[in-house]
């Protein structure tokens, strides 16, 4: 019986689909965007076998010189035998970058975060045991520590924000501080009147600094208060209509508005966590946008604004299964919500810092049991494709490939239009499904635009390999 050419086949980074036989001869992988290149690791069947990988020689059991990638189709050639294996690079598309795998900051959660002087600044936190130390970074590769908030109880899901030249945070007993350099830190208010309440949701609005919701001795507040100086504290409704809860990070400023999207309940038994999102113009009118987003509901999340885009990030639940969240969903408009899939992205935790700075999202440390102190950003530049093209398909049968593109800045429908391509393919220009039949084997180069009525738009390219029927 004759020796199969190869005994063993990986690719790196990747995994062959199916897995490595001998007797078969083609295998499939797809790879991230951010892979520009693979080495095939080959072991002959024969050990006097002269290997080949992509016409290059190679070394039994070692790993091939890097391969570069093209984006979509590539295929690569393992000698001997005709082995061939398929790689698919994705599309450029927005997703998530880890910049730093530890910071020098020891692991956390539940920290404040504000962006201040041109600067992430990361305050306190729990490590485990409440701490009140405050860190910055410009690029957050780079950290630096600038001191200590002067509070015995520590930071722990503060109120926290950036007001009249200011940063400020509440320590864990409702302690209001305030700094202008992170290094010197005042104490404002050692009596506010949502003291000793946890996991309140603080911003500044309309020229003001917010404070709504939150739990304290066992009771639930739906109650909003505001302030210019922080010592003088202004009720501005004694109960909204939506339900007393704990709010966390889950309130954002966002199209001129407040933003109220989830909170919950911190008791895992049973668990309660909404997914309302409610809105106010003025902090005292409340309007219930949605009734149930379609994200499941979570605790200990975070809600932002960026790129006219509200955000939800991360979180927990206890029921019906204990587990973190590693997603990341988007609305234009407190409505209609998206979750942006990303193939690459920080582990699933709770309790995260984001940012929106230098033009980027950010998610800082958080608790994906262990505690993280890692940093990643997702950089959406504007109007931008999310999906990859189908880059194959057979002579005869019908081609079907779903574009999609979004973040404009209006917020509007996107269109559709076909810029280059055979005559027997088309797009629908409210959906953007290309589709077709093709009549030729050979390769095609398509050209797709997105667009709005404010003319913003973007263009994705892309070769279509037509095979043979075999």
């Amino acid at each position: 019986m004759d020796q199969p050419s190869l005994k063993a086949l990986a690719i790196s980074p990747g995994k062959l689909s199916p897995g490595f036989s001998p007797g078969r001869r083609q295998y499939t992988v797809y790879v991230a965007h951010s892979v520009g290149a693979v080495s095939l690791t080959a072991e002959a069947g024969d050990p006097s076998a002269a290997l080949q990988v992509n016409g290059l020689p190679a070394a039994s059991g070692q790993p091939s010189s890097p391969v570069p990638l093209q984006v979509g189709r590539n295929v690569l050639r393992v000698e001997p035998g005709g082995y061939e294996v398929k790689v698919v690079r994705a599309h450029p598309a927005p997703t998530w970058v880890r910049v730093q795998e530890q910071a020098p900051w020891s692991a956390r959660d539940s920290a404040g975060e504000v962006v201040f002087k041109d600067r992430m600044w990361i305050l306190g936190g729990y490590t485990p045991g409440l701490v009140a130390d405050v860190w910055s970074s410009a690029d957050g590769v780079e950290w630096r520590q600038e001191g200590a908030i002067p509070s015995a109880s520590g930071i722990n899901i503060p109120v926290n924000w950036v007001y009249e030249g200011r940063m400020w945070v509440a320590d864990n007993e409702g302690t209001l501080f305030a700094s202008a350099d992170g290094s010197h830190w005042e104490k404002v208010n050692g009596q506010t009147p949502w003291k000793g309440r946890y996991a309140t949701g603080g911003a500044v609005f309309a020229g003001r600094m917010w404070v709504l919701g939150g739990k304290s001795n066992g009771a639930l507040h739906a109650d909003v208060w505001s302030s210019t100086d922080g010592k003088q504290w202004v009720k501005e409704t004694a109960k909204a209509p939506w339900s007393p809860r704990q709010v966390f990070s889950m309130l954002a400023v966002h199209q001129g508005q407040l933003w109220l999207v989830g909170g919950g309940i911190t008791s895992y038994h049973p668990f309660k966590a909404y997914r309302e999102v409610w809105s106010s113009p003025d902090g005292r009118n409340w309007t219930k946008a949605l009734d149930e987003a379609p994200w499941p509901g979570r605790i200990w999340s975070t809600a932002l604004s960026y790129q006219h885009r509200l955000w939800l990030l991360g979180g927990f639940r206890a029921e019906p299964t204990w587990n973190n969240f590693a997603d990341t969903w988007y609305s234009a408009d407190g409505v209609e919500w998206r979750e942006l899939s990303c193939p690459e992205g920080w582990s699933a935790r709770h309790e995260l810092s984001a940012y929106v700075f230098a033009g980027k999202l950010w998610v800082v440390g958080g608790n994906s049991w262990p505690l993280t102190n890692d940093v990643w950003c997702l950089d959406i530049p504007g109007l931008c494709f999310l999906s990859s093209p189908v880059v194959e398909e057979f002579t005869g049968a019908q081609y079907r490939y779903q574009a999609r593109a979004d973040f404009n800045q209006s917020g509007g429908p996107v269109r559709y239009r076909l810029v280059e391509g055979p005559g027997w393919l088309r797009v629908d220009a409210g959906s953007g499904l290309v589709w077709g039949m093709p009549e030729e084997v050979g390769e095609v180069e398509v050209g797709i635009e997105a667009y709005d009525q404010e003319g913003e738009y973007t263009r994705q390219g892309y070769t279509l390999h037509i095979l043979a029927v075999p």
